[in-house]
């Protein structure tokens, strides 16, 4: 924990936040991979307003995995197992995410990395990546899972289909708060929402599907 508070005093807080980000994307990668055997991890970066992680698995994510998922990170933060930065020749490295069945990675590696490979380490999960991370899993506390969405591999339309799973992480619950609030007044505000509350329009799926109905007043 107190490599999180280092980092949130550090000079420049946005990076701070990405580093905060990048670690509770490592922990959702290490609790998905905990939950669903065989499940193969993609890419799993911070982004603006948070993070995401992708996965190949035959089967589509629920809000009840959400919800479970989310459960397991929070036991795995509470660990506060140590996050450890592993370095690997190339061969090693390939042979270490074969053997974990993790051939996105192996592509990865094959295609990116030099003769070194830079990994992180938590528990029995273990990630092609560059870091920087926070010291430990218990430095990541507050965060919440968002939804689900496809991507493709590499961005490839022709590539093998991803799922995507969103979440933000901030420093402070009540930061995390304040943007969840936010997130639910733009549902909100959301104009397919507003525009039949309102009466403004409506929409007719049985005469195309997106089609607009205006209500002129």
């Amino acid at each position: 924990m107190n490599n999180g508070n280092k980092i949130r005093m550090g000079k420049d807080a946005e990076d701070a936040l990405e580093v905060l980000r990048h670690s509770a994307s490592h922990l959702l990668a290490q609790a998905v991979l905990e939950l669903f055997p065989g499940t193969q991890a993609g890419i799993g970066p911070a982004v603006e307003n948070g993070f995401y992680y992708d996965f190949l698995r035959g089967q589509p994510f629920s809000i009840q995995d959400l919800e479970a998922i989310e459960n397991k990170m929070r036991e795995l933060a509470a660990e506060n197992i140590p996050i450890e930065k592993v370095r690997l020749p190339k061969d090693e490295a390939i042979r270490l995410f074969a053997e974990k069945g993790q051939t996105l990675k192996v592509e990865l590696i094959q295609e990116k990395a030099g003769d070194e490979v830079s990994s992180f380490r938590q528990g029995n999960f273990i990630d092609f990546c560059l870091g920087p991370h926070v010291a430990s899993t218990g430095t990541v506390q507050h965060f919440k899972l968002l939804s689900v969405s496809g991507a493709y591999w590499k961005g490839d339309e022709k590539g093998q289909q991803l799922q995507r799973i969103y979440g933000t992480a901030f420093f402070t619950k009540q930061e995390l708060d304040d943007h969840l609030q936010l997130l639910e007044e733009a549902k909100k505000r959301d104009h397919r929402r507003l525009g039949p509350e309102l009466d403004l329009f409506s929409f007719n799926e049985d005469l195309g599907a997106g089609l607009v109905l205006w209500h002129p007043k």
